[in-house]
């Protein structure tokens, strides 16, 4: 079936299937899901969802289920979100479902909920790399009871809630019929469990369903609410009732009600649990790499990382008011830290490995490393927000013969931009950089529009060992040509001058149109830099990058 009918048909039978479930049918809903579900994208969880959805109530299951479509089409999500917005006639969800199909409205105020990238951060890795002799994992198997798990939660030996967590997000409703589950004797899934280098163990998988039934029993949300029964369609006569208001014979068959653990024990190899942790991590919402690493390397260095993503500079460059929601700025901040400490000669593929490896390294890092990345990290920032501000790590683009006009991306940042520009001025005297602010910009600019190399170290296969080699030795010879010792003859114009030749007259001397911005202007020589001509202002001209670009091939 061509890809643009399966995809037709995906929206078509998610449409036939809610209609179906709000109008009460929800055998038939189960039965259509299991005949569709590869249509729609849900062959590996067609029949738990299924089977949820008959279980529960709808809305929130309905959510879940647009989240497993969306990996075949954003469409079905949009479809899906506007029934459903029409259903509940919840506007604060259509002022979200449109804000997502408008990118301009964030981009008017400059501000993102959670970071771009015009490449993934993470290439897909085909093989995990770990040595024969290491390929060990260590799990323990239990069936402990609720009140034992309880007990290590109250003694804060298990953590229900990691910070790399999403927190609670259940209803009371939802909650609810997980004690009624257990009243019932009804198994619930297995619960994952890490345990770490400070003995502490770590839910991977299970928060929601741990967080009830501690809840339960402690009387209260994590928000602070009451927690009373409701919703219960079996033992009715409990709704409304505390954990502290039932009988002794009820309140035991929730204290000793036992359930399924496997505990990865602190033993296993990081790289090969880190693997079996997103084998695991099948939730609506997946967790990313950084979400699992923020678990699995907890320390330290975990708590620098979260402290420098905060920090104010780093924070209007990425132009985040909160924290990134799934975790990229503290990514960011562990990419600066592995190139920062390893240097991208000694780096080696895959980016994710790269990453782990720096993060179990440096996992209770000394107080004088941690002085010493804090006080770069934060220079570094400084010297990129003088230079760049909002345009920090994005690309800009040259114009083309129909319209020679360049421009900023502005939204999506680059990683691959950011790696070079991040490593290099924390190597740098910053004193001696300030000194050269325009010419190191205009340097970098020139790489993005005129060297094919550099422009495809940034596209392309960019976690290769090629593509980070070629990047950054091309940004670091460009930029010793400008501070380090044995700078050349200049062959660019100053950066005074063309401002000068812009505040006069903003006419490229190629094309003849108007030049809109100044960073889409270069200073050209009139006789050719390379038959002789001088880097002075009687042999310059204005004109587009593009134009100028353009004319080296022509002549």
């Amino acid at each position: 079936m061509p890809i643009k009918t399966l995809r037709s048909v995906g929206i078509q039978k998610f449409v036939e299937f809610y209609n179906e479930f709000k109008n009460g049918q929800r055998e038939e809903t189960v039965r259509l899901l299991q005949q569709n579900g590869d249509v729609i994208g849900a062959a590996r969880t067609r029949w738990s969802m299924a089977q949820r959805i008959f279980e529960s109530e709808w809305e929130q299951e309905v959510l879940e289920y647009i989240t497993v479509a969306k990996r075949i089409d954003d469409r079905i999500k949009d479809k899906a979100l506007e029934l459903l917005n029409m259903e509940r006639g919840n506007s604060e969800s259509m002022t979200n479902s449109s804000r997502d199909n408008n990118p301009t409205q964030e981009k008017a105020t400059g501000e993102n909920e959670e970071l771009e990238f015009d490449s993934p951060l993470e290439e897909e890795v085909d093989a995990i790399g770990v040595p024969s002799e290491k390929r060990k994992i260590y799990t323990e198997l239990g069936d402990p009871e609720i009140e034992s798990l309880h007990g290590k939660f109250k003694r804060e030996k298990l953590i229900v809630q990691p910070d790399f967590q999403r927190q609670f997000v259940w209803d009371s409703t939802k909650a609810s019929r997980l004690i009624e589950s257990a009243l019932l004797g009804i198994p619930i899934p297995v619960i994952y469990i890490s345990q770490q280098s400070d003995n502490k163990e770590y839910v991977i998988d299970g928060q929601q369903r741990l967080t009830s039934f501690f809840s339960y029993i402690d009387g209260k949300f994590p928000d602070g609410t009451d927690f009373k029964l409701t919703g219960l369609k079996v033992f009715r006569e409990l709704n409304g009732k505390k954990y502290g208001a039932l009988g002794d014979t009820f309140q035991d068959v929730i204290r000793y009600f036992k359930v399924r653990t496997i505990t990865f024990k602190k033993e296993s190899d990081e790289d090969l649990k880190f693997e079996i942790f997103e084998r695991l991590n099948t939730g609506s919402v997946s967790l990313n790499d950084q979400e699992l690493r923020n678990c699995i390397y907890r320390g330290r260095f975990n708590l620098l990382l979260k402290e420098l993503s905060r920090d104010a500079d780093f924070t209007f460059l990425l132009g985040l008011k909160k924290p990134d929601k799934r975790m990229k700025d503290m990514e960011l901040v562990l990419r600066f830290a592995a190139f920062h400490h390893a240097t991208y000669l000694n780096y080696k593929p895959p980016m994710k490995n790269f990453l782990n490896g720096e993060a179990e390294r440096f996992r209770d890092i000394g107080r004088e490393d941690e002085a010493k990345l804090r006080e770069a990290f934060k220079n570094t920032c400084q010297v990129i927000k003088s230079l760049f501000g909002k345009t920090a790590f994005k690309r800009f683009y040259k114009g083309t013969e129909k319209n020679p006009g360049g421009y900023w991306e502005t939204k999506k940042f680059n990683a691959s931009l950011y790696d070079i520009l991040m490593y290099t001025f924390a190597r740098e005297d910053k004193n001696v950089v300030f000194q050269n602010l325009d010419a190191i910009r205009e340097a970098l600019i020139c790489l993005m529009t005129d060297n094919q190399d550099f422009i495809d170290a940034i596209e392309l296969s960019t976690s290769s060992l090629q593509a980070i080699t070629k990047r950054f030795d091309l940004w670091r010879h460009a930029l010793q040509d400008i501070i380090g010792v044995g700078r050349k003859e200049p062959r660019c114009f100053s950066s005074q001058l063309k401002e000068a030749l812009f505040k006069t007259n903003n006419v490229c001397a190629i094309c003849n149109q108007k030049i809109l911005e100044i960073d889409d202007s270069a200073i050209d020589h009139i006789k050719q830099y390379w038959t002789g001509g001088k880097t002075i202002p009687e042999n310059a001209r204005l004109t587009h990058r593009y134009c100028n670009w353009a004319r080296a091939r022509k002549e």
